[in-house]
């Protein structure tokens, strides 16, 4: 890297709402006590909810999907859910039993740090395309073809640069981690700690 690329702001230094939403993800995620972790809320129409530990499990699901579109990796063997697919027909999402509440924020630690190499990257690089990206992209326009469908808006929107999914990334985080937090003071869960 050279000297000016250096000294130039990182996405991680520009961006810091970035870090501020996948932390505090991360401190509800640590807050939710082991005797909460299996309840659900109920909807009164009879439709599927997560429970805490699967708001949590889907969570770093979804970081691992959106650090896969960044660098073509396939994650899909390391997914909370057991169908890449997501909910089945009834609604419900097939989960992997997580063992321990330590599983479960090792595995927020894990798909976090896969952004680590992009979000380090002089901010210029924001609108970048990564490899990985442009790789991803030409598999998901194969698939579409695949099932006969429409790719033209795809094709006009391209590939995901780096800004793309790490918005799309805080987005998906933000609705969760709400719901997170909403749940946890029903409970009274103190979260000032």
């Amino acid at each position: 890297m050279d000297a000016m690329a250096q000294s130039e702001v990182t996405i991680r230094e520009h961006l810091l709402w970035l870090e501020m939403t996948l932390n505090h993800t991360d401190k509800l995620a640590a807050a939710v006590p082991e005797n909460l972790l299996d309840w659900r809320p109920e909807d009164p129409s009879g439709k599927f909810c997560f429970s805490l530990a699967e708001i949590i499990m889907h969570v770093a699901d979804a970081r691992l999907m959106f650090s896969a579109t960044l660098t073509g990796e396939e994650v899909a063997k390391d997914y909370w859910t057991s169908s890449e697919t997501g909910p089945g027909d009834d609604g419900v999402w097939p989960f992997r039993e997580y063992g321990s509440k330590q599983a479960l924020l090792d595995s927020l630690k894990t798909a976090r740090a896969k952004y680590d190499a992009f979000i380090d990257q002089p901010y210029s690089t924001l609108f970048d395309v990564p490899d990985g990206a442009q790789q991803a992209f030409e598999l998901q326009l194969k698939a579409m073809r695949e099932y006969e469908l429409d790719t033209a808006g795809a094709e006009k929107r391209g590939p995901a640069n780096i800004l793309r999914v790490l918005m799309g990334l805080v987005a998906h985080e933000a609705g969760h981690r709400g719901s997170l937090l909403t749940l946890l003071r029903q409970h009274g869960v103190n979260l000032e700690e």
